[in-house]
């Protein structure tokens, strides 16, 4: 049986908060997870820039970071166990982040994920790429795309 989206959004808020410290300095965490669609927040506070808008360093952390859940809960749900790594990633800021950083990765077709799963089971090793983005009053502020790889442990 598949495991629930909160469930597996659970885990992967655990994880942040146990193995990846920059989570907490930034006080991001998983806002909603639905099976699709991975939303990670953080207020402007912690990630406040010298012109009062969020930190360019914290967008990217928060874009690679809702990339890498997506990922993270993609092989939580097919129940692998495994390394994961983010390769390679690029961002564009197209406008300052004036409020709470909010970084929306949507999960690929089904059919891209399965690839990427089977492809995992049958040679130990798979990547995908992802795309995110950050919105500030309703506008696309931040796209990112990045390339995962997960390996077997």
């Amino acid at each position: 049986m598949k495991p629930s989206p909160q469930a597996v959004s659970e885990k992967l808020s655990t994880f942040f908060k146990t193995h990846l410290p920059i989570t907490q300095f930034m006080e991001m965490d998983v806002e909603s997870y639905d099976g699709s669609t991975l939303i990670l927040s953080a207020p402007l506070a912690p990630n406040i820039n010298d012109k009062q808008t969020a930190f360019g360093g914290s967008l990217y952390n928060a874009a690679v970071m809702a990339c890498w859940g997506m990922a993270h809960l993609k092989t939580l749900e097919a129940g692998i166990e495994c390394n994961q790594v983010v390769t390679k990633g690029s961002i564009e800021y197209k406008a300052p982040v004036q409020g709470c950083i909010r970084a929306i990765c949507h999960a690929p077709s089904e059919e891209e994920v399965l690839q990427f799963i089977e492809h995992f089971k049958a040679r130990g090793r798979s990547r995908i790429t992802l795309h995110a983005t950050i919105e500030c009053s309703g506008k696309t502020a931040v796209e990112f795309e990045g390339t995962y790889a997960i390996l077997a442990e």
